[in-house]
């Protein structure tokens, strides 16, 4: 075990160990009975560690202990702009810690602090009654600011405001205090621009923080500017550097004759691609024929990226650097040159093109006989998309006729996914059906409507197809013993699932404690949630009780999927992963064995591919909501019905039947006052009884839509709070 390695093991079970106060004689006898010996030295290190870093907390007495055994804990300093704040624990466990004014230690948003937690006490309700006074709401916990752990990111965006004729940088949330901006920092930026901070000094009690304009985005009145900014928050980059664009230019528009020498030649065989409308970067195709023996073998070719991306090539590099490509709206930043994503990587049809061919031998109930795996060479039969395909699935006479050369074959694949679909879910597999929402834009770009996804055989078809190929992939990379990215997702958290359960619950499910270990328990509650529109909250409600899936150098499984060996190998043109599987397979084919070297190399891949990966779900999640800001600013003042999608003890968020969400805030909840139960996630007024839960169907009026920050804001109509 190196050394980084047992560092991270003992700190893990020092942290465990400690649940209960204890000496760190106490600890050595506890971690001796795990298994881990350690020094007495090595161990007073890693604790001032652990203490130092607000994991673990010291008594006068030399004994340890988590936070919570002396009435404290650590977690996210989350401000309100309005002079008190609230602090999320980092368990993850309980209700958000009210922090009063001039408690807070001079934290900042973001901030991980360590908190002490004062006895509940009454304290006064946002919300108003009907006199207009203030409320007091019992029993709600309270805290105060010992130490900041570790300051959020310095650099941040926001907008230049004048006070006066000083110039101020006011952030887009309001949560940070504004920050002086000089004449010598201010560059080029004018008021009213949407900029990129950096934080040079977080002020005291006599100086005002200060900080310097590092980049302009624009007017911050346009929908671009915010995008922009977001892209900036999370490390995106729109242009490639000047030399990945020169070596994607050097590499040819064609397959060479050269390139395909001891390449498996399946360039006459019916494979074909199945895609969205809207696609230009083809990465899959999919073949199926019928074996003597009455199997099928079921082909799945990708796109062999790695032949033109060298290992530590400028094109290497920037594609670890990005680590995915970033989808939004009508938008895509690429992973890779639009020369190759597009081009000579496309499985476009009648083109030759290279690719890695897995080819995988099935029982007609879906078993699994034998894989083999190719170099290839190519050629695309057709492109077909997925409503093309819906539309034959269906029987739509015309389509039919239009592609009875491959009609037949559809059918049969369409046959095989339902079976592997049915194993898939009878071997234990979570399977969630939380609909997505697709913004809809004009041909300006300007969002011109929202709409849940579709998904009919053809998405289903493909996904049990790439399911069925990345599993093989990782099962002879696991038993070959080659280093490779992993795609893993971890048992749940026991405690999570069962606040779950309790939410479960109010719906009327009730999961034992043995059914919370069974994925076909939970799978049976999300069955009959599906079928009651007032329960749609739940597989989003589940899903915040699983763990994120993530990439990793072992294959320890995957949860949500209940699959022993998974990876991503099935989108090299926009996943690095799957870029770094190519290679390793390359490798096995070739005889060749591990290596420290490659070792190392996927672990950082996997940390690296983690952080790219969450930094773009966030960005095109947070740039979604602009769009669909933009798009609901037309309906101001008009009536939706939706459902409480989540309660929070400062408003209740309202999803509308076109997918877009927005909030309804306590303090325009002015014909009551209205405690929050976190346990029942409920709100529920104290005279005139009205109770909002989760599920509840609701009529809400638009009163705000900001395409600058992605805010939506509504009331509930009055006298018309439910419906239906």
């Amino acid at each position: 075990m190196t050394a980084v390695k047992k560092d991270t093991v003992l700190r893990q079970l020092i942290i465990e160990t400690a649940q209960n106060v204890c000496t760190p004689d106490e600890l050595i006898r506890a971690l001796d009975k795990r298994g881990i010996h350690t020094k007495h030295s090595e161990l007073v290190r890693v604790l001032a560690e652990l203490v130092d870093e607000g994991y673990l907390m010291r008594a006068r007495s030399n004994r340890y202990g988590r936070p919570e055994s002396f009435g404290c804990l650590a977690g996210i300093f989350c401000a309100t702009g309005r002079g008190y704040a609230f602090v999320r624990p980092e368990s993850g466990n309980g209700p958000d810690i009210f922090i009063p004014p001039h408690r807070d230690k001079g934290a900042w948003h973001g901030d991980r602090v360590l908190i002490r937690i004062h006895q509940e006490t009454p304290t006064a309700h946002r919300g108003r009654g009907k006199g207009g006074g203030q409320a007091e709401k019992p029993h709600r916990q309270e805290g105060e600011v010992l130490r900041i752990l570790n300051q959020t990111r310095d650099d941040i965006t926001g907008c230049i405001v004048m006070r006066g004729k000083m110039a101020m940088f006011r952030d887009d949330s309001g949560k940070l205090p504004e920050i002086v901006v000089s004449k010598k920092h201010i560059g080029d930026a004018h008021p009213g621009d949407r900029v990129a901070l950096k934080v040079l000094f977080r002020g005291n009690e006599k100086y005002l923080p200060q900080g310097m304009v590092t980049q302009v985005f624009g007017s911050g009145l346009t929908l671009k500017a915010a995008a922009d900014a977001i892209l900036y928050e999370h490390n995106i980059t729109v242009p490639f550097p000047q030399d990945v664009i020169e070596q994607a230019d050097n590499i040819p528009l064609f397959v060479q004759e050269k390139d395909w020498e001891n390449r498996l030649d399946l360039r006459s065989q019916k494979l074909f691609t199945i895609d969205g409308d809207s696609a230009k970067d083809f990465d899959d195709a999919v073949s199926l024929e019928t074996l003597p023996n009455g199997h099928y073998r079921l082909g799945v070719h990708i796109a062999d990226v790695s032949y033109y991306v060298a290992e530590d090539s400028p094109l290497d590099k920037e594609a670890y650097r990005r680590g995915t490509s970033v989808y939004y709206a009508d938008q895509v930043i690429p992973m890779l040159p639009l020369t190759l994503s597009n081009g000579i990587c496309s499985l476009n049809p009648g083109v030759n093109r290279l690719a890695f061919s897995v080819f995988v031998e099935l029982g007609k109930d879906g078993s699994r006989y034998s894989v083999d795996f190719h170099r290839s060479v190519i050629c695309s039969y057709a492109r077909l998309t997925y409503n093309q395909v819906n539309k034959i699935l269906s029987g739509d006479w015309q389509e039919r006729h239009l592609r009875q050369d491959l009609a037949p074959i559809l059918d049969e694949m369409n046959a095989m996914a339902k079976e592997l679909h049915a194993n898939r879910m009878r071997r234990g597999a979570l399977e969630l059906n939380i609909p997505e929402a697709v913004i809809l834009c004009d041909r300006n770009g300007k969002a011109s409507g929202v709409a849940k996804r579709s998904r009919g055989d053809a998405e289903s078809l493909i996904e049990e197809f790439m399911l069925v190929a990345n599993e093989a992939v990782a099962e002879a990379l696991y038993r070959y013993q080659m280093p490779a990215v992993y795609r893993v997702h971890e048992d749940p958290d026991l405690e999570k699932l069962r606040t779950f359960a309790t939410q479960a619950r109010l719906f009327g499910y009730r999961l034992r404690e043995k059914d919370l270990t069974d994925t076909h328990q939970l799978q049976n509650v999300l069955d009959h949630a599906a079928a009651d529109p007032e329960q749609q909250a739940l597989p989003t409600l589940l899903l915040r009780s699983l763990a994120r899936a993530r990439y990793s150098p072992s294959c320890t499984g995957h949860y949500g999927l209940a699959a022993k060996y998974y990876l991503h190998f099935t989108s090299p043109i926009r996943r690095y992963p799957d870029l770094v599987v190519h290679r390793m397979l390359t490798r096995m084919l070739a005889g060749e064995q591990s290596s420290k070297k490659l070792t190392e190399f996927c672990e950082e891949a996997s940390l690296q591919s983690t952080d790219r990966e969450q930094a773009a779900a966030e960005a095109e999640r947070d740039i979604e909501k602009l769009y669909m800001a933009e798009y609901m600013s037309s309906f101001i003042g008009h009536t939706f019905d939706g459902y409480i999608s989540s309660i929070t003890s400062f408003g209740v968020y309202v999803q509308l039947d076109n997918m877009v969400e927005g909030m309804v805030r306590l303090d325009t909840m002015q014909n009551d006052w209205f405690e929050f139960d976190p346990d029942r996630m409920t709100l529920f007024g104290k005279h005139t009884g009205q109770n909002y839960h989760l599920g509840m169907r609701v009529n809400v009026t638009l009163v705000n839509a900001s395409s600058t920050s992605g805010l939506i804001d509504f009331i509930f109509t009055p006298d018309e709070h439910s419906v239906g």
